[in-house]
């Protein structure tokens, strides 16, 4: 795992979800969207706190779908690049001694911002809206995945 500190790699991850992909970030429910791929998504709606085991099962789905080097962003906070096959745990942190600061990996489950796993390409991703308690899923492979686990993950179209 590897914090992104870059500046301009951040503004420019963040330029592209912005411009891209209209990210319209909202604490108002204004309409249904918020998020537009150009690729094939499909919304889940979350009905319950992801677990230790809920977290390890999208992991497990990531590292078999794509298990390179991806990003996982929070929304004004510290985002990373990780390796989903890394198997980081839930709440995972750890105090950052050059900025004097704790740092926290973001969960699958939008605890409160939203937070965005995509690869490099962004062919595949999971993005979470924390008020609406809703995934998208983006990316053939990955809702295939995704779909074959619903069940356990307790989501719902």
């Amino acid at each position: 795992m590897e914090i992104i500190l870059d500046r301009n790699q951040y503004d420019g991850i963040w330029n592209k979800i912005y411009d891209e992909f209209l990210f319209s970030p909202s604490c108002k429910a204004i309409g249904d969207t918020w998020l537009s791929f150009p690729i094939e998504s499909k919304k889940y709606r979350l009905n319950g706190v992801f677990s230790e085991e809920e977290e390890r099962i999208v992991n497990s789905i990531f590292c078999r779908v794509h298990g390179k080097d991806m990003y996982a962003l929070d929304w004004r906070h510290d985002c990373f690049i990780y390796n989903p096959c890394e198997e980081i745990p839930l709440d995972d942190w750890f105090y950052d001694t050059e900025r004097n600061c704790n740092v926290y990996f973001p969960s699958y489950y939008p605890d409160g911002d939203y937070h965005f796993f995509a690869s490099f390409d962004w062919s595949i991703g999971l993005y979470g809206h924390p008020w609406k308690k809703e995934l998208i899923v983006v990316g053939e492979k990955l809702i295939r995945e995704f779909e074959k686990a619903r069940d356990m993950l307790a989501v719902t179209e």
